[in-house]
């Protein structure tokens, strides 16, 4: 396919935008809402809020990641970094190459269409394939600064995923229209394999199940790409991702989502209380956007009621953040030692709740509230917007100490660690620049209003 006829389908895909936006104006917020009677989110006002969220993102976080975090020789994502930029070590880690792709390559689509931005993107992608696919179809999970493999592939199908991801928005920004077509057999591929018993889940390396982490970054990649190419086979793995959460990850006993299910979806006996509160957050504000993306307001509600829900079960009233799991009715159990990707942590907690505290569930909140602000001006989610986001600036922002990001993984209270193993190179901007984008579409709309 040649580049006019590449950009002919993608124009195709975002035809008759007024029909769209009335669709999104139709779970607007009603006229006239003033966020509780003040006029002010967190304590701004819409485009204070704004200029603090972008100040966040281009004055402190992008900055960093270009000094200490990006690959300006070979391409690519270093992300052993702590607080002060010293690198731990230059190893890559496939995850953080299709998210640093993505991220850099969703800043050109949105931000100013930066050439510096794309061609980030472009070295981290062109690095990307040349190193981390093999002959047999998987990928490596790791690799040297200059692409030498250190670790071969075991299970961690996540990577791949984000690739997927990465590899859309770049062919968007670009034009690449082999970009587009590896990002389609990508998500062919992963979504055979979650379909096949053999192949073990890779958030557990348990056979025989799926988590809902795996239908999570389906939708959400699905969703991108349907915006911009339409696709019955990607569609297809839309519907079914959705009602895997909707209809069989939801436990109407708890009101929450089992995190883990046999593929039949039955519960495992030993995961069946088992919610990980960030990942639901995460999912269910990734539905309400594919539920945008199709008009439907009815799975939008739902999704938004349930995220309400696991935010009233799992936020952390005495100290701020959100739980990180909930074993329900488990005031005994012993969570298994917790080592998250990319760090040499090792959380041990007792009892019903895991109170591990992570900037990434934070940004996954904020992302959500956002959305129900936005689209259906709720006061409950005004509520958690606020509590979300004074609570990361307070304890988990590293502002005050002189340091230019913030705590990634911390216990309850949230203490200060002086030192760290890994950066965040994905969720926290995620976060910045689809707000920034919201804003911008709310500040409008009131002006329009008024």
């Amino acid at each position: 396919m040649q580049r006019r006829d590449f950009l002919a389908l993608a124009a195709a895909a975002m035809a008759d935008p007024p029909a769209r936006g009335a669709a999104q104006q139709a779970t607007l917020q009603p006229a006239g809402c003033t966020f509780g009677g003040s006029g002010r989110l967190a304590g701004m006002s819409l485009p204070e809020l704004r200029q603090h969220l972008h100040t966040e993102l281009f004055d402190s976080y992008l900055p960093f990641w270009d000094r200490y975090g990006i690959d300006h020789k070979y391409g690519g994502f270093m992300c052993a970094i702590d607080h002060d930029g010293t690198r731990i070590n230059d190893t890559k880690f496939h995850w953080f190459q299709g998210r640093g792709v993505w991220v850099y390559s969703f800043l050109y689509n949105h931000f100013g269409k930066n050439p510096g931005h794309l061609e980030i993107a472009r070295q981290a992608k062109d690095f990307m394939m040349a190193h981390f696919p093999q002959p047999d179809g998987t990928w490596a999970e790791l690799v040297s600064r200059e692409g030498k493999m250190l670790k071969p592939f075991h299970g961690d199908l996540f990577g791949m995923f984000f690739a997927a991801e990465g590899l859309q928005e770049y062919a968007y920004a670009s034009g690449d229209e082999e970009a587009r077509q590896a990002a389609l057999r990508l998500m062919k591929q992963l979504f055979a394999k979650l379909k096949d018993p053999a192949v073990p889940d890779p958030e557990t390396g348990l056979t025989g199940v799926r988590s809902q982490g795996v239908w999570m970054v389906v939708v959400r990649t699905a969703t991108q790409m349907l915006r911009r190419w339409p696709d019955a086979e990607v569609a297809a793995m839309a519907d079914h991702s959705v009602d895997r959460v909707i209809h069989k990850h939801y436990n109407p006993q708890f009101g929450l989502n089992t995190e883990t299910l046999n593929l039949d979806g039955s519960r495992l006996k030993e995961r069946a209380n088992v919610t990980l509160c960030g990942h639901s957050v995460e999912t269910l504000w990734m539905i309400m956007d594919e539920a945008l993306r199709r008009r439907d307001q009815a799975l939008y509600g739902l999704s938004a009621e349930r995220l309400r829900r696991h935010l009233d079960v799992g936020w952390d009233h005495v100290f701020g953040g959100l739980a990180d799991s909930v074993n329900v009715n488990q005031g005994a159990y012993q969570w298994p030692v917790d080592t998250p990707v990319g760090t040499n942590y090792q959380f041990r907690e007792v009892g019903e709740y895991k109170w591990v505290k992570t900037s990434w569930a934070f940004d996954e909140v904020l992302n959500g509230t956002l959305s129900v602000i936005e689209n259906r001006g709720s006061e409950w989610a005004v509520r958690y917007f606020e509590l979300a986001q004074e609570t990361f600036d307070k304890k988990m922002s590293l502002k005050s100490r002189g340091l230019p990001l913030f705590t990634s993984f911390a216990e309850r209270e949230m203490e200060f660690t002086p030192h760290v193993v890994r950066q965040e190179n994905y969720h926290h901007a995620r976060r910045l620049m689809l707000s920034l984008l919201a804003l911008d579409r709310m500040v409008d709309r009131a002006a329009s209003e008024h």
